[in-house]
C-alpha cells in the first residue's frame, strides 16, 4: 500500500469515525431530551392531580357549610308554635335538599381525584349531614328527641370534619414522586 492509498484510508475512517460520533451522540441527546419530556410531563400531572384534589376538598367543605346553613331556617320553623307535622315544608327544605346533593357531586369528585382514604372521608361527611337532616325531617317522639339526634350528629360531623381536614393536609403535602 502506497501513502496515497494509506491517506485515503486514513481520511476515510476519519469521516466514518467523525459520522458515527455524531449519529451516536445524536441519538444519546435524543434520548436525554425524550426522558426529560416524559419525566416533566409526570410532574405536570402529578401537578393537576394535586390542584384537582384540592379543589374537590375545598368543594365537599364548602358544600357542608351550605347543608349546615340549611339547617337553621328548618330548625327555627320546627320550633314555632305553629308548626304543623304533616304540612308541606318542600319550600322551607328546598336550599337544605340543594346542598345535599350538590355535597353528593362533591363527594363524586372526591372519588374519582382519589385516594380512597378521602373518598371514605368524603362519604362520612355527606352520611353525617344526612343523618342531621333526617333527624329534622323523620317522625320522633317530640322536638327534644330531634334536637338531642340532631345535636349527636353535629358532634359526629364535627369529628368527621376535622379528620377530613387532617387527612386532606396529609394527601395534598406528601412528596410528589
Amino acid at each position: 500500500m502506497d501513502q496515497g492509498d494509506a491517506a485515503v484510508w486514513a481520511a476515510a475512517l476519519g469521516i466514518a469515525g467523525t459520522l458515527a460520533g455524531a449519529l451516536g451522540g445524536a441519538l444519546v441527546q435524543g434520548r436525554v431530551v425524550r426522558r426529560q419530556v416524559r419525566d416533566q410531563e409526570a410532574v405536570d400531572v402529578r401537578h393537576r392531580l394535586r390542584q384537582e384534589r384540592q379543589a374537590a376538598f375545598a368543594a365537599v367543605l364548602d358544600r357542608c357549610g351550605e347543608a349546615e346553613a340549611g339547617f337553621s331556617s328548618v330548625i327555627t320553623a320546627r320550633a314555632q308554635p305553629g308548626w304543623e307535622e304533616g304540612a308541606d315544608h318542600r319550600e322551607l327544605w328546598a336550599p337544605t335538599n340543594a346542598a345535599l346533593e350538590a355535597l353528593q357531586r362533591s363527594v363524586t369528585a372526591v372519588t374519582i381525584t382519589g385516594p380512597d382514604s378521602m373518598a371514605d372521608l368524603a362519604a362520612v361527611l355527606h352520611e353525617e349531614i344526612r343523618a342531621m337532616a333526617n333527624a329534622l325531617r323523620l317522625p320522633a317522639a317530640d322536638f327534644a328527641q330531634r334536637v338531642r339526634m340532631f345535636g349527636e350528629h353535629k358532634v359526629a360531623l364535627e369529628q368527621a370534619r376535622r379528620d377530613f381536614v387532617q387527612e386532606a393536609r396529609t394527601v395534598l403535602a406528601a412528596p410528589e414522586r
